[in-house]
């Protein structure tokens, strides 16, 4: 019977077992997963949101994330989890090199760019 539905005698065994003590309502009933809370609260979400897209202020990788994380708030997170939930919830990508310095002056570029005559 178990070949014929392409799994192992020994789960088929389980199931029967299962049906015949408890039924079919907990034979067909979700267990998977779903128990684990997250670390990151919506405060803590919203105040790296806003330090992610500052740009005098912003992480340059997702270690000093991860550091930020522990020293601010306490939330100890490996550095692979916190870099597929920043990747994931704000579509940061801190290892790219920004086109021009955020401090410089519109003024100053505009007087570079006319030529001297």
């Amino acid at each position: 019977m178990a070949e014929e539905i392409g799994s192992s005698p020994s789960s088929v065994g389980k199931w029967r077992s299962l049906y015949a003590t408890k039924g079919i309502a907990e034979l067909l009933a979700e267990k998977r997963g779903g128990n684990k809370v997250g670390k990151i609260t919506l405060e803590v979400a919203r105040q790296l949101s806003n330090r992610l897209n500052n740009p005098t202020e912003g992480f340059r990788s997702f270690i000093e994330v991860q550091q930020w994380l522990a020293s601010e708030f306490g939330i100890e997170m490996q550095y692979h989890a916190v870099n597929k939930y920043v990747k994931r919830k704000f579509g940061a990508r801190l290892k790219v090199s920004r086109k021009s310095h955020v401090l410089k002056s519109p003024a100053a570029e505009a007087v570079f760019k006319n030529p001297i005559r």
